[in-house]
C-alpha cells in the first residue's frame, strides 16, 4: 500500500510540474490525458481518505472531478465532506452527483443514509419518488432504502409499505424480503417469515442476514436438523461476520 501511495504521489506530482519540464531534445513531454488525470487525482484522493487526511483528500478529489468528472469522485467527495461535517456542501456533492450520473445507485444510497442521519423525512420521499422515475433496479434501491431508514427509526409501518413497493419493480429483493421477514418473526409469524427467506435463499443465495434469519425461523419451528445444517453453513461461509457472532455466543 505505502509502494502505491509513493507510485501515485509521483506521478501526481508530474502532472502538477509537467508546465515545468522537458525533454532531452527540448521538446516539452505531452500533457496526461484527463481521463488518467483523473483517475490518478481520485486513486491518491482515496489513499489519504483512508488514512483520515481529509485535508489533503478533498484538494486530489476536486482535482479528478476537473479532470474528468466520474460518480466514484463525487461520491467520495461528498463522504469525505460527511466526515467533516460539513453538510451543506455534502448535500450539495450528492445533488451534483445525482444530476450528472442519474444511474448510480451507490450515489443514492448513501445520500439516502445522509438524509435519513439527519431524520430528513420529506427529502427521503422524495428522492425515493425521483428514483422511481428511473429503471426497476434504480426504483427498488430507492424503496429499500426508504425503508431501511424507517425500520432503522422504529417506523415498521412505513418500512413495511417502501420494502413492498420495492418488491413490485425486483421481486426476488433481498433488500426488501430479508427485513420483511425480520418483522414478520418480530410478530410471531413464523411461517410468512419462512416464505421470504427461502425466496431469497433459492433465487439470490446464501447471506449472513438470511442464513442467520433461517436459523432463527427452523429453531422457532423445531426443525433441529435444519438449523444445525444451517449453522453449520454460516460458521462456514461467513465465520466473522456479526450474524455468525451473535448465533455462536448464544
Amino acid at each position: 500500500m505505502q509502494q502505491r501511495i509513493v507510485v501515485t504521489t509521483l506521478i501526481s506530482s508530474i502532472f502538477l510540474l509537467g508546465g515545468c519540464i522537458t525533454t532531452t531534445d527540448g521538446k516539452k513531454p505531452p500533457e496526461p490525458k484527463p481521463k488518467a488525470a483523473a483517475k490518478s487525482y481520485f486513486e491518491l484522493g482515496a489513499s489519504y481518505m483512508q488514512r483520515g487526511r481529509y485535508d489533503l483528500a478533498e484538494p486530489k478529489l476536486q482535482r479528478s472531478i476537473d479532470a474528468h468528472p466520474t460518480a466514484e469522485a463525487y461520491n467520495a467527495l461528498a463522504l469525505l465532506y460527511e466526515e467533516i461535517h460539513d453538510n451543506l456542501l455534502a448535500e450539495e456533492t450528492y445533488e451534483k452527483l445525482l444530476a450528472t450520473f442519474p444511474d448510480y445507485g451507490r450515489g443514492y444510497l448513501n445520500y439516502n443514509i445522509f438524509l435519513c442521519k439527519y431524520n430528513r423525512t420529506g427529502q427521503i420521499e422524495a428522492l425515493a419518488a425521483k428514483m422511481a422515475a428511473q429503471n426497476k433496479e434504480i426504483a427498488a434501491i430507492g424503496q429499500i432504502a426508504a425503508g431501511n431508514c424507517a425500520f432503522s427509526k422504529g417506523d415498521s409501518a412505513t418500512a413495511i409499505r417502501h420494502y413492498n413497493r420495492a418488491l413490485t419493480y425486483e421481486q426476488y429483493a433481498a433488500g426488501a424480503l430479508l427485513p420483511l421477514a425480520e418483522i414478520d418473526l418480530q410478530k410471531g409469524f413464523v411461517n410468512e417469515a419462512k416464505e421470504k427467506v427461502d425466496k431469497v435463499n433459492n433465487y439470490i443465495g446464501y447471506s449472513a442476514r438470511s442464513l442467520y434469519l433461517s436459523i432463527l425461523i427452523n429453531r422457532e419451528l423445531g426443525n433441529r436438523l435444519e438449523e444445525r445444517r444451517l449453522m453449520q453453513s454460516l460458521r462456514a461461509r461467513f465465520p466473522n461476520s456479526p450474524e455468525a457472532r451473535n448465533i455462536f455466543s448464544q
